[in-house]
């Protein structure tokens, strides 16, 4: 009995073996770990700093196609007006901080902060803004655009 035992042993152990392993499944995609908080305020700060030295390729790569900017008065516009405007604007100094993010998943995240901002406009004429910015980034084609972006008063003390 034990070397029937033995024998069957073997023989499954060489069964085992010589058998081809099973298909596995494919795996499913796995999703990018959401936005971190560096990762969100470096993407905004990028695009002033584009912004400021009227890099627009740089801008248009950021930008999302279907990109809207809306004003303080509630106005908006979108890409291609808004890479019309740029040109005219100087921005001579500015100032990001009090940053928020939130993640919305993987593919998302909106931030706020405040801004304190001096240019010079279309008109020539030098003019002081502070602002609560607030942006929506979606990940599309493996890389961050944004989507959405909105100016209100600003939160921080002091600002007007």
């Amino acid at each position: 009995m034990k070397c029937l035992c033995v024998l069957l042993l073997m023989v499954s152990a060489a069964l085992a073996q010589s058998a081809p392993p099973a298909p596995s499944a494919p795996k499913p995609p796995q999703s990018p770990a959401p936005v971190t908080y560096d990762e969100a305020v470096a993407n905004e700060k990028k695009l002033f700093a584009a912004d400021q030295a009227h890099d627009l390729d740089t801008i248009k790569s950021i930008i999302a196609d279907d990109f809207v900017d809306i004003g303080r008065d509630g106005s908006s516009i979108g890409k291609d007006a808004l890479l019309k405007e740029i040109p005219g604007i100087k921005l001579l100094r500015y100032e990001q901080h009090n940053f928020r993010v939130t993640a919305l998943g993987p593919f998302a995240y909106a931030i706020s902060y405040d801004s304190d901002a001096t240019a010079i406009g279309a008109d020539g004429k030098e003019s002081r803004s502070q602002n609560g910015l607030n942006s929506v980034w979606v990940r599309r084609d493996g890389r961050w655009q944004m989507l959405m972006h909105c100016r209100g008063a600003a939160t921080s003390p002091g600002a007007h």
